[in-house]
């Protein structure tokens, strides 16, 4: 069965140009349009949305939706094998050799996590901490991606930031229906927070690149300046996570930074609201006399 990518190139000579404009875009841009909207996709490239309904009639789809839902099976079949295959790490491995003494083996790996540990606090900065917590504190929306270790940091740091108040929600971008349920809250009023860690998985960074057009600033959370949100990003916050011998990465600096970044939040949220009564004080009210 053809996919959706063949079945744009066999229509596309009997297009009208209009709808070869829209072709183009969606051939140039398979992973967007795996979320972008009928209303969005109309403003990125100047045509009507009907002109866009008509071209997925054309195709041979009953309408946007079926199209969106083409390019999604594309991108789970093409490219997000391709992130799989590149990074061939199936199942943690240990050479027969390096377990024939577990003692030397643990104490390898605990200095591997200290030598990651003195990498991150090398690179340290309470200034930078503070400027991404002011970035968190302005956003009326804080809005965290990832996917695996990345989504348990992102998760780590929504149970932080909403004791601070802040108003935030996490965006698994392995879930086709949390990414589409996320496009909503995106605007000009958020802060979207890619955490990307090896094997950087594409549909975090294509959200990371949606958000930056609808406005929204953006933080990045990641290893390396290699990273592809590093150049998407307003600001990082770097964790390096190279060294683990038996996973892919290590949750220790990632947790650090999540750690550090809302400890600097809360302190921001603190210095903000002055001597003026917290939410939890205003609830153990109802527990006073006990009533």
């Amino acid at each position: 069965m053809s996919n959706i990518l063949e079945v744009i190139r066999s229509k596309y000579p009997t297009l009208t140009k209009k709808q070869k404009e829209i072709a183009d875009y969606m051939l140039a841009n398979p992973e967007n349009m795996c979320f972008v909207t009928l209303k969005t996709l109309s403003q990125d490239i100047n045509v009507s949305e009907m002109t866009i309904l008509s071209l997925c009639t054309t195709l041979g789809y009953a309408n946007y939706n079926a199209v969106k839902y083409e390019f999604r099976k594309y991108a789970a079949t093409t490219a997000k094998e391709q992130v799989n295959r590149s990074d061939s790490y199936v199942l943690p491995y240990i050479p027969k050799g390096d377990l024939q003494n577990d003692g030397d083996l643990l104490c390898h790996m605990a200095q591997d996590e200290i030598e990651g540990i003195n990498r991150f606090f090398r690179g340290f900065s309470v200034d930078t901490y503070y400027q991404a917590a002011r970035m968190i504190c302005r956003a009326r929306r804080v809005i965290m991606l990832g996917r695996g270790v990345s989504i348990q940091v992102a998760n780590y740091m929504l149970t932080r930031l909403t004791m601070s108040g802040v108003a935030c929600m996490t965006v698994d971008t392995e879930n086709g229906d949390a990414v589409q349920a996320a496009l909503h809250f995106i605007d000009a009023d958020s802060l979207v927070i890619p955490i990307s860690f090896p094997d950087y998985y594409f549909m975090t960074t294509r959200l990371a690149q949606f958000a930056g057009t609808r406005g929204a600033a953006l933080l990045g959370i990641t290893d390396s300046t290699r990273a592809d949100i590093a150049a998407l990003c307003d600001m990082c916050l770097y964790c390096p996570t190279s060294g683990t011998r038996v996973f892919l990465n290590t949750l220790t600096t990632p947790i650090l930074a999540a750690n550090f970044l809302t400890l600097a939040v809360s302190i921001e949220k603190n210095r903000a609201n002055g001597d003026k009564n917290s939410l939890a004080a205003e609830f153990s009210k109802f527990f006073d006399n006990g009533n």
